[in-house]
């Protein structure tokens, strides 16, 4: 008798264990997108020392300019 209560829970809890992988494969999509979308993101901003790196090149570029003005 013990053996028919515990196939017939195994068998009751299947609906809802397969519910578990479902969302688990979904999570797993959405963080896999997440993930891609970050990375394209990424390639299309700019950070803060890349955007330094980009200043401070221009204001020597111009301090070399000023420089050059200022010796004719």
């Amino acid at each position: 008798m013990s053996r028919a209560i515990a196939i017939f829970a195994c068998l009751a809890a299947l609906p809802a264990l397969s519910g578990c992988l479902v969302v688990g494969a979904a999570g797993a999509v959405v963080s896999t997108a997440g993930a891609a979308v970050g990375a394209g993101v990424d390639l299309v901003t700019t950070s803060k020392d890349e955007q330094m790196r980009k200043d401070n090149a221009q204001l020597k570029k111009e301090n070399e300019e000023l420089r050059r003005q200022n010796k004719d």
